[in-house]
């Protein structure tokens, strides 16, 4: 018996309207359920490699970045005024990502308790994998911005991690924003759960052109803050695996360029076993720290601001 044509289109009507309602259902979900759909975008620099693209505001998994003028994670400086102004300087660590919300950065919180005595800028100059080489490029492009001391926070393998310039990746720094919120659930974030795929997201960066070595960098930061007479600061993040298996030979390596040139430098590393010490896990994963592991280097920041010396 042959299927009658109006039921036949009846039904099709039934499953495009259900695909129809299930597709914006989705959508709203992953908006405004997740919060994709407005990723913080990067852009590609010339010589900083990338950075944050300026002045946005967007909110990520319930959580708003805020980024100003500079690709600072940091509210604007044009037409505020400030008494001090400080620069934290690091890479996702400080940075915070995606599950910190602007008012639980470290910079946010440092920020706040030191304007109780005066207004104070505290700068998040900071981006994922950014290592001596970003920082580098990142103040010889914009210089210290009238800040009066600088807080560099490294862990081991920053002393490795110099730019390549390659590509960027869309997956990891958008450039753009997804044409919808499904679109970036799909692309990025589901081939992550998906064994066959997990390889390729962990593939290694490809290696760094032949340039400056970290440790050169660093060295020609702190060239540059002796010049300029800017304080500077070392706060030395520990990943979990290091607490417990010990620090790894750049560890030492980072803090003697800083000793060597009289500058203070603090073991962040007991703050963190500190937390854990009292049952309150400071990380997120093996590197990154939560809202508990921020709040302690916001302490952190405040007690570089204290120590903080012009190099020698």
């Amino acid at each position: 018996m042959a299927f009658p044509a109006a039921r036949l289109k009846k039904s099709i009507f039934v499953i495009l309207s259900l695909a129809a309602c299930a597709l914006v259902a989705g959508e709203a979900i992953a908006r405004w359920g997740l919060g994709l759909g407005a990723p913080p975008l990067s852009i590609a620099h010339p010589r900083i490699e990338y950075m944050l693209a300026p002045n946005q505001d967007v909110m990520r998994f319930g959580h708003r970045q805020v980024v100003n003028e500079y690709g600072m994670r940091s509210p604007p400086l044009a037409g505020r005024e400030y008494a001090r102004r400080i620069l934290a300087l690091g890479d996702s660590v400080v940075n915070g990502g995606g599950l910190t919300d602007h008012a639980r950065l470290a910079t946010t919180i440092a920020a706040a308790r030191l304007s109780k005595e005066q207004p104070t800028f505290v700068g998040n100059v900071s981006a994922g994998s950014w290592g001596p080489g970003n920082l580098r490029a990142y103040l010889e492009e914009f210089g210290f911005l009238g800040a009066e001391a600088i807080v560099l926070v490294l862990s081991s393998h920053d002393l490795t991690d110099q730019p390549t310039f390659a590509p960027l990746n869309p997956l990891t720094h958008p450039t753009r924003p997804p044409r919808l919120a499904l679109e970036e659930a799909f692309l990025r974030y589901l081939p992550r759960y998906l064994p066959h795929r997990a390889s390729a997201a962990r593939a290694e960066p490809p290696p760094a052109p032949p340039g400056p070595t970290g440790a050169q960098d660093l060295g020609a930061i702190l060239d540059m803050a002796a010049a300029a007479r800017v304080r500077v600061c070392l706060i030395q993040h520990l990943t979990k695996s290091e607490l417990s298996a010990g620090p790894q030979p750049a560890h030492f390596e980072i803090g003697g360029i800083f000793r060597r040139r009289a500058l203070p430098v603090l073991d962040f590393g007991a703050s963190l076993r500190a937390l854990l010490a009292v049952g309150r896990s400071p990380y997120s994963d093996d590197i990154h720290i939560n809202d508990a592991g921020q709040a302690a280097l916001a302490d952190a920041l405040l007690a570089c601001d204290r120590a903080a010396a012009v190099p020698q």
